[in-house]
């Protein structure tokens, strides 16, 4: 009996030692199977298109689709961008729920005569020419609604947030029956903001105007995977960008020809084959906006890294004309920014810093600024692009610290006595892309008529806007897809006025590119680790170790298909820590003693050990049975 059990226990340990080179093998399969991902493989989403109030008989869905791209490449393939493959689902949603959205909006609106507004574009292009500013808005009347409150109605009861983990949904609202034939009567869905940096309800708007009435939106949505549109329902918002905003180019589309479906449905009937083509293309142009705009949000992964420092200098020439440093000085919060920052990527280690200074103490920086200052009937101003934009590039090492983090993103920001600046004519109070960012304000644009008294401006919004070009990211409208997104919260926005956040869709865009640049970071060491391994005997110590850094990684895969974006991200930098430590194991197998999570490997390892010394206590307990 003794010969026997001692000759399975050799058998075992024979068989062990042929295991121990299967798990290597199976090892290398695994890793095999990591490496042969390509660094940028492409990223799978479906667009879940939500019909409420439309009649189905005049929706076209399949040619809505033929008119739509499949897929669409943001930036350069070669940086490391990822191609994204839409696929369309397509569903109407039962009357049920749109009776009851449709309820909900009636008893929780304002009813009445002047809650709407449209613009007056006679008297809008009159202050353009003037430089004037006056009341250009008319009042209408109708009803109105809370936009962020019908969004929230429509996350709660009607949205199914499992579609959240494949893609993105639009839901396309057409609630005609609250108007009047005769649009004598309108609907709007009006967005109340209140200002990141002065705690105050937003009352202004671009280009000087104060005391504007609520924005009407067509629709909203952001903070999570969806939005609404109401075709039915009315904005001037396109009326301002036709009219006001021509130097942006914002091309052809068919939604800026009719203020709402319903005047596109009069003038085109919709039960005849032209009329639906019509409609067709008009409901397509939309969804193609969203698709360009928002949902497949570009990047660059130009500036990636695992810190950023975002460094402010605010050089203040308006308390050498009358203001006080306490006055100012709430212009623009470090605190409010790094919280923002950090609870919209947090992956990211962020250091925020604003650093005020007298630009006086500047006097090259000062003369430099003179020198370009020119006037017209909009005041004084500095055109950037006659000098003033590339001596500010050139001088970045001498006001920014550039080791202070992986990436660097630095901003000047100008706080001047009635002087604006413009970019190629059009005046702005950021500018940001290319690496370095400018701000301008002046007390004209922080106060209400110049008084320290009213805050009227911050710029702590504008600063996370530029800083989101620095990123990567572009507006959410465009000449090439449209200005039909722009009806959702983002900071990117310019609709979405002074909000601070990245919505879900930006957050999104920018995690996938840094998923991208930590699983291509991660693969490569691990594939170098392993070969490590082997160049060093492959002790079997580690293979446990190695195996449950290539589960991570595997699953990294897996979160980053399912729209775990964060997850998928913490996974490869949890990863990359594993990494380090496995190369000193393989240095020294035997000061390895962590317990591994569970894998093949350390099962099998466990079983034979077992069966190994079963027949082992079995002879010594036959000793002692003699």
């Amino acid at each position: 009996m003794k010969k026997k059990l001692i000759s399975f226990s050799v058998f075992l340990l024979f068989i062990s030692s042929f295991v121990v080179v299967g798990e290597t093998s199976h090892t290398q399969e695994r890793i095999d199977y990591i490496s042969s991902l390509p660094d940028n493989f492409d990223t799978n989403l479906t667009v879940y298109v939500r019909f409420l109030g439309f009649d189905q008989d005049i929706i076209d869905e399949d040619s809505i689709e033929d008119i739509l791209p499949s897929n669409f490449t943001k930036w350069d393939v070669n940086y490391g961008t990822t191609q994204l493959n839409f696929n369309y689902d397509f569903e109407h949603i039962e009357d049920v729920y749109v009776n009851s959205l449709k309820n909900y909006i009636l008893s929780n609106s304002i009813n009445g005569t002047g809650v709407g507004f449209s613009l007056n574009i006679t008297k809008l292009n009159e202050d353009i020419i003037s430089g004037e500013r006056s009341d250009v808005f008319l009042p209408e009347d109708g009803l109105v609604a809370d936009a962020e409150d019908v969004e929230k109605f429509i996350s709660t009861f009607i949205h199914n947030p499992i579609l959240e983990r494949s893609g993105y949904t639009l839901y396309f609202l057409n609630f005609s029956s609250f108007d009047a034939p005769d649009h004598s009567l309108e609907h709007w869905y009006n967005i109340d903001k209140i200002s990141y940096d002065t705690n105050e309800t937003i009352t202004h708007w671009y280009s000087g105007y104060d005391e504007i009435p609520s924005r009407p939106t067509l629709g909203w949505g952001g903070e999570n995977r969806f939005c609404y549109i109401d075709l039915s329902s009315r904005s001037w918002y396109f009326d301002w960008i036709l009219t006001a905003w021509t130097a942006f180019n914002v091309g052809y589309f068919s939604y800026y020809d009719y203020p709402d479906i319903d005047t596109l449905i009069q003038t085109h009937d919709p039960y005849t084959p032209a009329g639906q083509e019509i409609l067709t293309t008009y409901i397509a142009e939309w969804l193609y906006s969203y698709l360009g705009n928002v949902f497949s949000a570009y990047f660059s992964d130009d500036q990636i890294g695992e810190s950023y420092s975002l460094q402010v200098k605010v050089f203040d020439n308006l308390t050498n004309n009358g203001f006080t440093a306490e006055e100012i000085e709430w212009v623009i919060s470090e605190s409010r920014m790094f919280s923002q920052l950090e609870s919209d990527l947090p992956w990211i280690n962020w250091e925020v810093s604003v650093d005020y200074v007298s630009l006086t103490d500047y006097p090259e920086l000062y003369d430099e600024i003179a020198s370009y200052v020119d006037e017209d009937v909009n005041g004084m101003y500095v055109e950037v692009m006659e000098g003033l934009f590339y001596y500010l590039s050139n001088e970045l090492t001498n006001y920014f610290d550039f080791d202070a983090a992986d990436t660097v993103l630095p901003c000047y920001f100008f706080l001047t006595n009635e002087i604006g600046f413009r970019y190629n004519g059009i005046s702005f109070a950021g500018l940001g892309g290319m690496g370095w960012e400018i701000l301008l304000g002046t007390q004209n644009s922080i106060f209400k008529d110049a008084n320290p008294s009213q805050p009227r401006r911050g710029y702590s919004a504008v600063m996370i806007h530029e800083l989101g070009h620095g990123l990567g990211l572009p507006h959410p409208h465009s000449s090439v897809y449209g200005w039909g997104s722009s009806f959702f919260q983002d900071v990117m926005n310019y609709f979405s006025f002074s909000e601070e956040s990245f919505s879900t869709f930006n957050q999104d865009g920018l995690a996938r590119a840094h998923f991208k640049y930590f699983f291509r970071k991660t693969k490569q060491e691990f594939e170098d680790a392993y070969q490590y391994f082997i160049d060093n005997g492959s002790p079997k110590e580690v293979i446990g170790f190695i195996a449950e850094i290539n589960s991570i990684l595997e699953n990294s895969v897996v979160e980053y298909e399912l729209m775990e974006y964060i997850d998928a991200i913490n996974s490869t930098k949890t990863a990359l820590i594993e990494i380090e430590d496995l190369l000193y194991y393989i240095l020294h197998p035997e000061e390895y003693t962590e317990d591994p999570l569970p894998t093949e490997e350390t099962t099998i390892y466990f079983l034979l050990t077992i069966l190994v010394l079963f027949p082992v206590s079995m002879l010594r307990k036959k000793k002692r049975e003699k």
